[in-house]
C-alpha cells in the first residue's frame, strides 16, 4: 500500500473511532446518570456507586446499579471492543509508513498518537509548511493570539475544530506523563512562562490561591502548564512535519 491511500485508509479508521468513542462517553453518560438517580442525585454518592460496580470500592446499592445499566454496559462493551479493533488497525497502516521509525523513538507519541494526528490533517505530504499543520490541528496563533473557536465572520480565519485540538491536547497529556525529551522540553518551557508572567508583572500561584476579586493580577500554574505544554505540542508537530518528509 502507498503512502497516500494508507493515509486515505488512517484517515477513515479514524472517523470511525471517533463516532465508537463518542457513543462510549454517551453510554457512560447514561450509566453514571442511573446511578445518580439511585443515589438521590447525590454526585458524590453515585460516583462512588459507579467506581462499586465496576470493583473499585464498596456500595450497598451496587448490584441495583449494575442490574438497572446492565443493557447499556454490554452495549458499551460491545462499542468498545470495535473501537479498540479500529485502533488495532489504525496502528497497523501507521506502522507502514516510513515515518514509523521516528515515531516510535518518541516516548509517549506512539503509533497510534501519529495514526490519530493523520486521521485529522490527512496525508502530511499536503503541508507545505510546519505553520500550515499547525493551523490544520488548531495550534496557530492568528493575529497575535492563539488559534480558538470565533463567531462568525473571524470563525472563518481562524478555522478552529474543538476536536481536531482535542487530539494533539490527549497527545501531549500522554508525552508529559510518560517523560523523556519532550517532556522534558516542557517543564523547560514552564520557567520560560514564569519569567514571563513575571516580566507582565503578574503573580504566579496555584489556582486556589488567587484572590477572586484580583484575578487579573496573576496567572496560575495551571495556566503556565498548559501554555508550555501547547508549546511542546508545537514543537511535536513539527519535529514530526520534518521527519516525515526525511523518511522518504
Amino acid at each position: 500500500m502507498d503512502k497516500q491511500k494508507a493515509c486515505d485508509t488512517i484517515v477513515e479508521l479514524h472517523r470511525q473511532r471517533q463516532d465508537l468513542h463518542r457513543a462510549e462517553k454517551a453510554l457512560t453518560l447514561q450509566i453514571k446518570a442511573k446511578c445518580r438517580r439511585l443515589c438521590d442525585g447525590d454526585k458524590a454518592d453515585a460516583d462512588k456507586l459507579y467506581k462499586a460496580m465496576f470493583g473499585k470500592g464498596e456500595h450497598d446499592k451496587a448490584a441495583e446499579g449494575l442490574s438497572v445499566s446492565a443493557p447499556f454496559i454490554d452495549a458499551r462493551g460491545l462499542i468498545e471492543a470495535q473501537r479498540k479493533a479500529q485502533e488495532k488497525a489504525m496502528t497497523e497502516h501507521a506502522n507502514a509508513l516510513p515515518v514509523a521509525p521516528w515515531v516510535e523513538s518518541v516516548r509517549g507519541f506512539g503509533l497510534l498518537g501519529m495514526a490519530s494526528i493523520v486521521g485529522e490533517a490527512g496525508n502530511l505530504d499536503n503541508y507545505p509548511s510546519p505553520a500550515k499543520l499547525w493551523k490544520r490541528l488548531g495550534l496557530a496563533v492568528i493575529h497575535g493570539e492563539r488559534q480558538q473557536r470565533k463567531p462568525a465572520p473571524e470563525c472563518f480565519e481562524h478555522g478552529y475544530s474543538p476536536s481536531r485540538r482535542s487530539v494533539v491536547w490527549t497527545i501531549g497529556d500522554s508525552m508529559f506523563r510518560a517523560g523523556g525529551y519532550y517532556a522534558d522540553l516542557c517543564r523547560e518551557r514552564k520557567e520560560v512562562e514564569r519569567e514571563k508572567a513575571t516580566n507582565e508583572g503578574l503573580t504566579v500561584a496555584p489556582a486556589a490561591k488567587i484572590p477572586a476579586a484580583r484575578k487579573s493580577e496573576y496567572r496560575s500554574d495551571g495556566h503556565v502548564h498548559n501554555r508550555a505544554k501547547r508549546w511542546m505540542e508545537k514543537r511535536l508537530v513539527r519535529d514530526l512535519w520534518r521527519a516525515w518528509r526525511d523518511a522518504d
